[in-house]
């Protein structure tokens, strides 16, 4: 062997060893290509259910916030004050139309009662506060049948409410 090709066998081996170096360089490079490509679909996909998750809170938080508001409207509703109409039987024909609840009843009216005629001082436009009474009587003649209940309607009540009246 010439020592003139002692350089270029070395150069050679030298070349082999770099291309083997440069094959496990290029395939560890293809692995983190690919790692990093899958990295990037997770995120993406984490990024897309995220996002889902984020709407369904959103959605989740409008719903209770609404239910949140129907019930203090139902609370508000239920402590609004108002009137509680109960007639009491004084004597054989003597009765108070009587409120027993929170509110007044203004411009209290009574629509129908027995017969006509059958009952007097009807309250007609009054105003019962709480606690107060209208007194009224009850004709119970021979051949009228008794009355049973009373209906009256007030400011903010247009539908006539029965209130009985005791036997």
């Amino acid at each position: 062997m010439d020592w003139g090709d002692v350089p270029s066998a070395v150069a050679a081996l030298v070349a082999v060893v770099a291309a083997v170096f440069s094959g496990i360089a290029l395939k560890h490079s293809r692995q983190s290509a690919n790692a990093a490509r899958q990295s990037a679909d997770s995120s993406e996909r984490a990024a897309a259910a995220a996002e889902r998750s984020a709407a369904a809170d959103e959605a989740a938080l409008a719903e209770m916030q609404n239910e949140a508001a129907e019930r203090r409207a139902a609370e508000a509703e239920a402590a609004r004050p108002r009137p509680d109409l109960r007639v009491e039987r004084t004597s054989k024909v003597q009765y108070l139309l009587r409120n027993r609840g929170t509110g007044p009843a203004v411009n209290l009216t009574v629509v129908r009662a027995g017969e006509p005629g059958q009952c007097r001082n009807l309250p007609e436009g009054v105003t019962l506060q709480p606690g107060e009474s209208h007194e009224f009587q009850i004709l119970t003649a021979m051949g009228l049948d008794p009355v049973t209940a009373i209906y009256v309607k007030w400011d903010g009540q247009t539908d006539a409410i029965a209130v009985p009246v005791p036997t």
